[in-house]
């Protein structure tokens, strides 16, 4: 195996300036994402959340399956 010294890495004054539109644009979208999760909080009584919710929040979709089948029985 090779070793080499360590390479410098030099921080510029513009890479923080990207970094910080970066990170502004980044909390402006995560401001609206809060404020609707609170909203979406389970029930205080534990009562039971429906499979759609669930599925909603993680982003699953499902597909729908067609039921005519074109199968014949020998």
């Amino acid at each position: 195996m090779i070793r080499r010294s360590p390479t410098r890495i030099e921080m510029r004054l513009d890479d923080l300036q990207v970094y910080e539109e970066i990170r502004k644009a980044h909390e402006a979208k995560k401001d609206p994402e809060k404020k609707a999760s609170s909203s979406m909080n389970p029930p205080a009584w534990g009562g039971k959340i429906p499979q759609n919710e669930i599925q909603e929040r993680i982003g699953y979709v499902p597909q729908q399956h067609s039921s005519t089948h074109n199968r014949t029985i020998p």
